[in-house]
């Protein structure tokens, strides 16, 4: 059999292989209510509240803006959508809750050492109600800013605009989760969910938005996934210490990757491959990151380190994640475009 005949096959194969995940997809859907979400923490004791298979895919909505933290900044209670009234039953005080996560969700058959690929397939602004703010001592010029401020923001869901100030609009079509993470291992114990690490979490990411995909290392069984933290819009660095901090939709699949082991989280788009350094020091956090695409670089592409080294320095980006949360964060981005095979 001629090598041009053998590539039609396989070709054949692999088209019939993913007509056949796609055929076997089963959708779940996960609203956020009290017994859905928890607050603020990972833990790898949580019990999960939705259990799929691999290649399962998840409608997630996601509830951001506790509401007596709008009621405390003079929002009417009739102007406060009823989704998070019923998200937020049970809570007495009147803090944000920007990490309310919903999950965590169990995927069968993971184990320590697995891989997770969340195909983050849509996301889509959910309530028209949301809130930046910065906070003394934090953001990317404490000494400029000594003092809190917030905001309530309305956002024009269907044309996906936020009028920011008389004459300022910021477009809303890049919304994201800032925060995806599974369970940190079991010795680590409870963690707050605004540190990122190895687990993924509270990253503020804004590339790993709709059509991206995003790679987690498994570390307890199961992996227990859990989504919160959504932005509305969100620059690079998110230099004032807070995103447009609102409510979101979307639909993640979830692929197990069986001993597919990863240390770091890892990225990917239509166009770029990303690898996600974090750490209190921000030279840091750039080492992980490129350290992690060169090895990405040399498994997958077939370079020697050296060439690698050389062609990241020549075609790869370094973007400045987050700047103003302990942990910080850099994210390296490749363009796929550069290889032709």
């Amino acid at each position: 059999m001629n090598g041009r005949l053998l590539r039609i096959l396989a070709g054949v194969i692999a088209l019939g292989a993913g007509f056949g995940v796609q055929g076997a997809e089963k959708i779940h859907e996960l609203k956020p209510t009290p017994a859905t979400v928890h607050r603020n923490f990972f833990d790898a004791s949580l019990k999960p509240v939705l259990t799929i298979d691999s290649g399962d895919v998840v409608r997630i909505w996601t509830a951001t803006g506790n509401p007596r933290y709008f009621e405390s900044l003079g929002v009417p209670k009739e102007k406060i959508p009823a989704e998070l009234y019923a998200a937020f039953e049970g809570v007495k005080d009147n803090a944000r809750y920007d990490h309310s996560l919903t999950g965590p969700i169990e995927v069968k058959g993971a184990e320590i050492g697995d891989m997770l690929e969340v195909r983050i397939r849509q996301v889509e602004l959910w309530l028209p109600i949301a809130a930046m703010s910065f906070r003394p001592n934090r953001g990317s010029l404490p000494e400029e800013f000594p003092y809190s401020r917030d905001r309530v923001m309305w956002l024009d869901v269907a044309n996906k605009t936020l009028d920011f100030a008389p004459g300022v609009v910021v477009p809303l079509t890049k919304p994201f989760w800032g925060d995806i993470g599974v369970a940190p291992p079991a010795a680590i114990g409870r963690i707050p969910a605004q540190v990122p690490s190895v687990h993924g979490g509270n990253m503020d990411n804004h590339d790993l938005g709709a059509g991206s995909i995003l790679y987690l290392p498994v570390h307890t069984p199961g992996a227990l996934l859990s989504i919160g933290d959504g932005h509305a819009a969100q620059g690079n660095g998110e230099v004032g210490h807070s995103a447009v901090e609102t409510s979101l939709r979307g639909e993640v699949q979830v692929v197990l990757h069986k001993g597919k082991r990863i240390r770091w989280p890892r990225g990917e788009t239509p166009t770029h491959y990303m690898t996600i350094g974090l750490h209190e020091d921000l030279d840091q956090a750039a080492k992980i990151a490129v350290k992690e695409m060169l090895d990405f670089i040399v498994e997958t592409k077939g370079l020697t380190r050296d060439d690698a080294y050389m062609l990241m320095s020549a075609a790869m980006d370094l973007h400045v994640t987050q700047v103003v949360d302990g942990t910080k964060g850099i994210h390296a981005m490749l363009p796929k475009s550069i290889f032709r095979k």
